[in-house]
């Protein structure tokens, strides 16, 4: 089932944040976060890699959203173009209705409440208008404070996949969670 309801990259808002479609410009601004050292531990993202492997994740980025299997935004705050994040409702099949969930914050800008405001924003536009009946999550277990905001978001913890995502020279565990339309519908 192929759906044409995206003409054009969607913007979406919260309170405090602008959530607009990345730019290759961006690269630098995403590199610094992306490689502090307390991020990259939870992303698969090595503090080397740098500036050239964020340009090629943003163009890959832009090629999904271009063929309708998802849309990671950079998230700004109101009146400033800097990114100091990214979420994204990625990996999504439109005939089965799924998609997964994801997202990355500057550290300077942990403990604010950020995500738990995005939250709401990226559910609303995953269940209306993308139309999806269930949204996955991996974190990491060490990751606390992102399966808090899953959890208080109304995510259940389905399982454990151990050792699925390589870190460094070893591997580490994912969580997986998952909310289904019908819960959110009834929370909400």
């Amino acid at each position: 089932m192929q759906t044409h309801y995206f003409d054009t990259y969607p913007e979406l808002a919260t309170e405090r944040l602008r959530l607009r479609k990345p730019r290759l410009e961006d690269a630098a601004q995403l590199t610094r976060i992306y490689g502090h050292p307390e991020t990259s531990r939870y992303i698969g993202y090595s503090v080397g890699e740098g500036l050239e492997k964020t340009q090629q994740k943003l163009a890959r980025d832009l090629e999904t959203a271009a063929r309708g299997e998802g849309f990671r935004w950079l998230l700004c705050e109101r009146g400033n173009d800097t990114p100091i994040g990214s979420a994204g409702l990625f990996h999504w099949n439109q005939a089965d209705r799924h998609a997964e969930v994801g997202y990355v914050l500057a550290a300077d800008q942990w403990g604010r409440g950020l995500m738990k405001e995005v939250m709401p924003t990226l559910l609303r536009y995953a269940f209306d208008e993308m139309r999806l009946h269930r949204i996955e999550a991996r974190v990491d277990p060490r990751n606390t404070a992102s399966l808090r905001v899953l959890t208080r978001s109304g995510f259940q913890r389905e399982g454990l996949l151990r050792e699925n995502f390589v870190e460094g020279e070893g591997f580490s565990d994912s969580i997986i969670l998952s909310l289904l339309e019908g819960e959110w519908r009834k929370a909400d």
